[in-house]
């Protein structure tokens, strides 16, 4: 469903249309030069600029984004406040075109403090209703609702008709996403009967047919038909091709929902051909979703591939989750029928991947944070547009200052003051914005840890659970050989396996995380910590032909926490295994220290080794750490973060050394107990 009063459309031949246009643009800037005062000549380039820029946001929003960069560029260099706020609203534009809807919004955002900092209140009210589009793209509809009504509310005291239009149809999009139909129909409609009063009937196509979603929504169906039809017809009527393609679609979608598959296929096939022509992609990959659809309905299953494999790759390519997720979906269904359930299979784990990265939480997180950055951008231009109008205003001061002696020495004793106070506030401003980059720091760092604690969870708890749910479900239905299910079901116990070991790792983590641990230090002997975890490991240690070696036990007693002591040495001889290929020696060693003093426990393996980086990201959060063994077996990377922090509650530190191809040497110490 295409609900965008402005919908997406990506550009063709980009490359030549930037390069005539930049050379164009340099022509028009050179022959300023030789014929304006400098100021004007700047302030008209970066008019020309933003003209241009916005020229092209439907239709190539690349080079939006190139000229509104440059304009942009311009007037920071030469301090036009004026042509920073048109800058930066159009790079809003086109970063929302082309779906970088972070970039959108802290654009939007700076333009609109530059908005009010000149007391543009017109200006401000139609950025504030663009803003809303990110926003609700985002699925943050209070802060779209929020702006809106903002925006509306300056509009409406303003007299500007226009924005109360924008603003009232954007209002009706977000009460649309929330399924609240009969306010979203209010909205819309009000919005089309100030657009057309004020001679503007371009628009109402793609109204028109966002009314008709939600009559279709409400099964009124002559209505939606009717509203549907009167869209098109205005489309042909002004010959927009973009919204002929919508109109055409929808129709299909209509008649296809209602049963008339051979209907709606016409539809889809003529809304195929016009938008091949505009060059639009994100219209296009719901015409091959539809495409996909309806050629199922029909039963031509060799068509229905071909659209849903191409609109998958397509999707694909531009990351479009929720194209890949139906592609997918249609595919896993397509080769179930042929009966090659491996391929559906994995076809219905990327949809559910895809669905995964649709809905996930790190969008608002992610808002969170870039609200927190803006705020801190925003007081810092507001600082520089003051400190720039004052030092205009000093400027003003001193040109006229000039004409008496006395009054210049005295305007010299000021200005010399005012640096020397500025001096001043500089280092007291570096020392504060120090400080909120040390805790800028710290705070990344932690919201770093939670968005991989939460992907851990998301994925790798999430995946294996899905894939037997649908193995089972195969399995049920009786749509498998025996070596099919012999194969799968060896594959499953590897999952579940892989799980149960995460999910150890993970509640041992979130123990020691919540403080929850609490020592036990005991009396006790190495050799009797160390017989029950090579017992345990053998089997494995056989399995991969590694030989798993003692040597050199002391006999020396030892005081610490049993249990944690057995968790460190069970991790490091479970990743000496992991790590080494048939035939390579897993060697556990003990010695006192010089002094008599403490343990010396060292697990040693001739494995594969590791690199410098992967050494130094050892002990940095479970994401970098994580990696697979030498016969792809799977691990948490929480192991040696266990490992850390029991050693830490036991007063100790873990030790390595290692390199790639020639084996990992683990050690730490642990208090002694000397015999008298």
């Amino acid at each position: 469903m295409d609900l965008c009063l402005f919908p997406n459309r990506k550009g063709i031949d980009l490359f030549v249309l930037c390069f005539t246009s930049f050379l164009l643009l340099n022509f028009t800037v050179v022959h300023a030069t030789q014929t304006e005062a400098p100021e004007i000549q700047d302030t008209s380039a970066v008019n020309r600029l933003n003209e241009q820029a916005l020229a092209f946001w439907s239709s190539k929003p690349d080079s939006t984004i190139i000229l509104a960069s440059l304009a942009l560029e311009i007037s920071i260099r030469h301090q036009d406040i004026k042509g920073q706020m048109h800058s930066l609203r159009n790079l809003g534009i086109g970063y929302y075109e082309k779906g970088n809807y972070r970039e959108a919004i802290q654009s939007y955002k700076r333009a609109i403090a530059f908005a009010e900092a000149l007391d543009d209140e017109p200006y401000n009210a139609q950025i504030r209703s663009n803003l809303s589009m990110p926003y609700l793209a985002l699925s943050a509809h209070d802060e779209a609702l929020e702006n809106l009504y903002t925006a509306l509310e300056i509009a409406e005291k303003n007299n500007l008709t226009n924005t109360v239009a924008h603003a009232n149809h954007n209002i009706g999009m977000v009460y649309h996403y929330q399924f609240k139909n009969d306010q979203a129909i209010a909205f819309y409609e009000k919005s089309r009967q100030l657009y057309e009063a004020n001679g503007d009937t371009t628009r109402s196509t793609f109204i028109l047919g966002n009314i008709a979603h939600l009559y279709l929504k409400k099964k009124d169906f002559q209505k939606a038909e009717t509203l549907y039809l009167q869209s098109l017809a205005l489309a042909e009527k002004y010959d927009n091709k973009k919204a002929i393609g919508n109109a055409l679609q929808s129709l299909g979608a209509f008649f296809m929902e209602q049963g008339g598959t051979e209907i709606a296929l016409s539809y889809f096939l003529r809304a195929k051909e016009t938008l091949e022509l505009t060059g639009e992609q994100t219209e296009y990959l719901r015409l091959l979703d539809n495409l996909a659809a309806c050629y199922m309905k029909i039963g031509n299953t060799d068509a229905a591939y071909t659209y849903a494999i191409k609109n998958h790759e397509l999707a694909t390519r531009q990351q479009q989750f929720y194209y890949i997720q139906t592609s997918a979906r249609q595919l896993c269904e397509l080769y179930e029928k042929r009966g090659d359930y491996r391929t559906a299979l994995d076809y219905f784990r990327k949809a559910t991947s895809a669905s995964d990265s649709l809905h996930s939480q790190q969008n608002k997180e992610e808002l969170v944070r870039m609200e927190e950055r803006y705020k801190y951008q925003k007081d810092q231009e507001q600082t520089a547009f003051l400190h720039h109008t004052q030092l205009r205003r000093q400027n003003q001061w001193l040109y006229s200052a000039i004409v008496l002696v006395c009054v210049l020495v005295v305007i010299a004793f000021l200005f010399a003051s005012n640096i020397r106070q500025k001096r001043r506030t500089n280092r007291i401003l570096k020392e504060t914005n120090d400080f909120f980059e040390e805790q800028n720091t710290l705070l990344e760092a932690s919201n770093h840890f939670k968005e991989q604690l939460i992907s851990l969870v998301a994925h790798d708890v999430r995946h294996p659970i899905v894939s037997l749910q649908k193995v089972l479900s195969l399995f049920e239905n009786k749509h498998l050989t025996s070596a099919e299910i012999q194969q799968l079901m060896s594959s499953s116990h590897r999952d579940v396996n892989n799980l149960i070991r995460l999910l150890d790792d993970l509640l041992l983590w979130v123990r020691l995380q919540l403080k929850y641990t609490q020592l036990q230090k005991t009396r006790f002997r190495i050799q009797d910590v160390l017989k029950p975890i090579m017992d345990l490991h053998q089997q494995k240690a056989d399995d991969k032909n590694i030989h798993l070696v003692v040597e050199h036990m002391v006999n020396t007693e030892v005081y610490a926490d049993r249990e944690a002591i057995a968790i460190v040495i069970r991790n490091l001889i479970d990743n000496g295994i992991k790590f080494s290929n048939p035939g390579d020696v897993v060697r556990i060693h003990t010695t006192l220290t010089a002094d008599n003093r403490c343990v010396i426990i060292q697990i040693a393996d001739t494995g594969i080794g590791m690199s410098e980086e992967t050494i130094n990201n050892l002990f940095l959060t479970p994401s970098y750490a994580r990696r697979y063994g030498t016969h792809n077996e799977e691990g948490s990377g929480l192991g040696i973060q266990i490992c850390i922090h029991y050693l830490q509650l036991n007063n100790s530190e873990l030790f390595v050394e290692s390199s790639l191809g020639q084996g990992t040497k683990f050690w730490f110490e642990i208090d002694s107990i000397l015999e008298t």
